[in-house]
């Protein structure tokens, strides 16, 4: 048996060269140095109009809510709500995503004067989704009417029980629907089969849009929902949906909002979290922030999120969010235990030889920390992988995935050993009886290895651009500066530089980070490379040359800010001296 502690190598891959009469013409017309300009023809931003529109986006681009399949009746069947004083309920999800998308249609129809409350399932006893636990504490409080978010659309028979409990459902939801859709009052999702909405809409995306549509409808101000569109970048961050389109949009305005916003929350965990007066970034959303509201989720009862993001109480604020930090340091204190199980059950079921996919499964794993631990997975070995935690002759599962290979459609294929599933292309859930897992485990290898061959599973490093250092000067970083926010679809430019010399001597910081300086030409760079630094003495040799993959940011300490390369990958040029890498 093949086995591997080191994350594979990846394969350099460097984008085509675009049109070069179409670059110049667009460099001139737009006035950006050519390299940038290359980046947006590559992602098929190629006109002037649309790489003014990349650069300014307007809130005035948005859609019309109302052209989402479903919300005429959605907003229809709220209203009369509203008219008859029902009592309504919004019930999320326990992750990023669905906590703000909760927070802001509790924020919102509880302004407009509903009677309106909000349930999160137990991630520990309940699982994911709408559930008969949920609708009961609806039907006990006088709920008559629930709105889902970020949940729902495979709730056939959850929606069927509700009805016979006396509650209407409205779902909103941005998940793959299943084979058939619950009949609800309404429902309003870009993926639903017959909607032509298009994009890629998060949770709170969908959340947002139909507060949109219930304040024209009432003929309120819309502008009052800008206050809210903090939450909005947070769970379409967090989510990671494509940063294109209205997402780019929404998440734009909404980074902007999170520096300014009024929400003794918000500002409490950027505090704890050592944002506080710093620029934020889609990174530090996903990274700092994100991983802070999901821990309660992740280790049981997420309310207190919402309550943080709801509250207007600065003390009660401060308390819960260093609640959530200390959670969130307990998360990761698992998190570390999980991946180190993992990694010694793979040692024992997993052929990394032949197996094209991971499958593991442990007693009692938190299952909190499974996904995450199958992220770290995937980015270790580039394999798709499921991680299952047992308990009570019952596993509950986490999968994540790699491109070319479609999760959702490779667990139909194995549903006849599943009790349910549901997800999305790269992330997924499931569960399974416990002596079923053997079975899955070699049917799901079966599939992956039918659909992904040797190549696949090599990693891709994608380089949008060859440039020499002397090229990043200020006019170019300021342009790729304007290409944020960053996430899928619009990812911070990757470059390769060759033939770069190691000055000095490289050395390691923090836990394993490689710190140097390169030179080519007259151009000079500090470069951090997280996670590099068992190759400090492998390039450490008098005259080393590399070629280096990378991303240029701007790098602020004592006051002072500089251009800096983050590492991406290296390699020792070929020819040069030292022992290589």
């Amino acid at each position: 048996m093949i086995w591997a502690q080191r994350t594979k190598r990846p394969k350099w891959v460097v984008a085509p060269e675009p049109d070069p009469q179409l670059v110049h013409s667009l460099a001139e017309s737009i006035d950006l140095p050519v390299n940038a300009v290359k980046i947006l023809a590559n992602r098929n931003i190629d006109a002037p109009e649309a790489i003014e529109k990349f650069l300014n986006p307007h809130l005035s681009d948005l859609k019309d809510p109302f052209e989402l399949t479903g919300m005429k009746a959605g907003i229809e069947r709220t209203t009369r709500a509203f008219i008859d004083a029902e009592r309504i309920m919004i019930y999320g999800d326990y992750d990023v995503d669905g906590i703000t998308a909760t927070a802001l249609l509790y924020m919102v129809l509880n302004k407009l004067g509903a009677q309106v409350d909000f349930y999160l399932p137990n991630r520990l006893t309940e699982g994911y989704g709408l559930s008969r636990d949920g609708i009961d504490e609806a039907k006990s409080k006088g709920v008559s009417l629930i709105i889902t978010v970020d949940t729902g659309i495979t709730a056939v028979e959850e929606v069927i029980y509700a009805q016979s409990q006396g509650i209407d459902v409205i779902v909103t939801d941005h998940h793959e629907p299943g084979d058939s859709d619950p009949h609800a009052s309404a429902i309003i999702n870009p993926k639903q089969r017959g909607c032509t909405y298009g994009g890629e809409l998060s949770g709170v995306g969908v959340a947002f849009k139909f507060a949109q549509a219930l304040y024209r409808s009432l003929e309120q101000d819309e502008r009052e929902l800008e206050e809210h569109l903090d939450l909005v970048a947070l769970g379409t961050a967090a989510d990671i949906v494509p940063l294109v389109g209205e997402n780019r949009v929404l998440t734009s305005f909404g980074i902007r909002q999170i520096a300014r916003t009024t929400k003794p929350g918000l500002k409490s965990l950027a505090f704890v979290s050592g944002l506080m007066g710093k620029q934020i970034s889609t990174g530090q959303v996903v990274f700092i922030l994100a991983p802070r509201i999901n821990a309660l989720g992740r280790l049981g009862d997420a309310r207190k999120a919402i309550r943080l993001l709801a509250t207007r109480d600065e003390r009660m604020a401060s308390e819960i969010a260093r609640k959530l930090d200390q959670e969130n340091r307990r998360r990761k204190e698992i998190d570390e235990a999980t991946l180190n199980e993992a990694l010694a059950q793979m040692r024992e079921v997993t052929d990394l030889s032949t197996d094209r996919a991971i499958i593991l499964a442990g007693e009692e794993w938190h299952q909190g920390v499974i996904g995450i631990v199958a992220s770290r997975l995937v980015e270790r070995f580039n394999l798709p992988t499921v991680m299952i935690s047992v308990s009570d002759g019952e596993g509950k599962g986490s999968a994540r995935s790699i491109p070319g290979f479609h999760l959702c459609e490779a667990l139909k294929e194995c549903e006849d050993l599943l009790i349910k599933y549901g997800g999305h292309k790269y992330a997924a859930g499931l569960s399974i009886r416990h002596e079923n897992i053997p079975a899955f485990r070699k049917k799901f290898i079966e599939v992956s290895n039918r659909i992904l061959d040797t190549e696949d599973v090599v990693p891709k490093m994608m380089i949008d651009a060859e440039i020499e250092l002397e090229e990043i000067d200020d006019r170019f970083m300021n342009a790729i500066e304007s290409f944020s926010p960053f996430g899928p679809q619009n990812m911070r430019p990757v470059f390769l530089t060759r033939n770069c010399e190691i000055m000095g001597q490289p050395y390691v910081v923090g836990r394993n980070h490689l710190k140097m300086r390169v030179r080519k030409g007259d151009a000079v760079f500090d470069v951090i490379g997280f996670g590099f630094g068992d190759m400090a003495k492998m390039i450490s040799s008098r005259g080393c040359l590399v070629d280096i993959v990378y991303v240029v940011e701007y790098n602020t300490y004592n006051d002072i800010t500089r251009k800096q390369i983050r590492l991406k990958d290296i390699k020792l040029t070929a020819g040069s001296v030292g022992p290589g890498l």
